[in-house]
C-alpha cells in the first residue's frame, strides 16, 4: 500500500501554491495560456449523490443549490477509513465536473481556487510546457525593461519563445483536453484487462 507522508503532503501543498500564484499572475497580466478549469459539479448529478450517501448514513449537509469544495472536504473526511469510502469516493468523483484545459479562468472548484494551471506536474504534459513559456517570456520581458539598448533583442526573443495569442490557445485547449481523455480512456481499458487476467 502506498503511504503518503508529512514529506509527500508538504510538496503537494507547495506545488498546489505555486500553481495558483502562477495562474494568477498571468491572468492579471492578460498573458494568454491554459488555465486546469474544474467548474462547479451539475446540481442533479450532486442530488442523485446526495441520495445515495444518505442511504448509507451521511449527508454533504448542504442546502440546495449551495454546496461547496468544503461539503465534499468534510465528506471525505468523515469516510476516511469506513468500509464504504472507496464507493463514496468513486461516485464523488462521477458527480463532479470533468476537468478541462481552457483559455479564459473559471476557477477550480474541487481544489477551491479561483486560479489554477498546470505547470509542476511530474508528468510533464503540453499545458505545462506552455506555462512554462510564458514564465520564461514573462522574466526575459521583464528583465528588457531595465535593459533599453537590449529591448528589440528581447521582444524579438520573447516572440520566438512565447508567439501565441487566445484562438492558439483555445485549440491548444481543445486538443489537450481530448487527448487527456483519450490516455484516461486508454488506462482504464489496460486496468480492466489486467483485472480480467487477474481473474
Amino acid at each position: 500500500p502506498e503511504e503518503r507522508t508529512l514529506a509527500h503532503r508538504l510538496i503537494e501543498e507547495f506545488m498546489l501554491v505555486a500553481n495558483e500564484t502562477v495562474a494568477a499572475e498571468l491572468n492579471g497580466r492578460d498573458i494568454p495560456t491554459l488555465y486546469r478549469v474544474h467548474e462547479e459539479p451539475d446540481a442533479l448529478k450532486v442530488e442523485e449523490f446526495e441520495g445515495f450517501v444518505t442511504s448509507l448514513g451521511y449527508s454533504l449537509a448542504a442546502g440546495s443549490g449551495s454546496v461547496t469544495p468544503g461539503h465534499f472536504q468534510r465528506l471525505l473526511d468523515r469516510v476516511e477509513s469506513q468500509p464504504e469510502q472507496r464507493p463514496i469516493t468513486s461516485l464523488m468523483s462521477r458527480a463532479m465536473q470533468q476537468a478541462r484545459y481552457d483559455p479564459v479562468n473559471k476557477g477550480h472548484f474541487g481544489l477551491a481556487s479561483p486560479f489554477y494551471a498546470h505547470f509542476t506536474s511530474p508528468i510533464r504534459r503540453y499545458p505545462d510546457l506552455l506555462v512554462h513559456r510564458a514564465i520564461r517570456s514573462l522574466i526575459r520581458s521583464h528583465k528588457g525593461v531595465h535593459v533599453q539598448k537590449h529591448e528589440a533583442a528581447v521582444r524579438c526573443s520573447k516572440d520566438r519563445i512565447y508567439p501565441y495569442n487566445k484562438e492558439d490557445m483555445v485549440k491548444f485547449g481543445e486538443s489537450c483536453s481530448a487527448a487527456e481523455r483519450r490516455a484516461d480512456a486508454a488506462s482504464y481499458s489496460v486496468i480492466d484487462w489486467l483485472k480480467c487476467e487477474y481473474m
